[in-house]
């Protein structure tokens, strides 16, 4: 089974003629990274950290598993759309 390292969500903006997309990718380290970028482009240069260790996991507690559980909502989507 392959492992997913990143989810996408494409902006509900259907009428815009440019879109963004969120994106949330895990790290090796199990670091999160997210990044709002143009519909179908990279993240490289453009992606918050999110230390699941020190950093954000001490300053703002919550958000680390807030964001674990969004990445994970949006690949239960995407499995069920498969």
């Amino acid at each position: 089974m392959e492992e997913n390292t990143e989810a996408r969500f494409l902006t509900d903006d259907r009428d815009k003629e440019r879109r963004n997309e969120l994106v949330i990718m895990q790290g090796g380290n199990g670091d999160w990274y997210v990044a709002v970028v143009p519909e179908g482009e990279g993240t490289a240069g453009r992606a918050v950290r999110i230390c699941t260790s020190g950093g954000a996991s001490t300053s703002v507690p919550g958000l680390a598993p807030a964001i674990a559980n969004a990445f994970r909502s949006l690949i239960n989507a995407r499995n069920r759309n498969v």
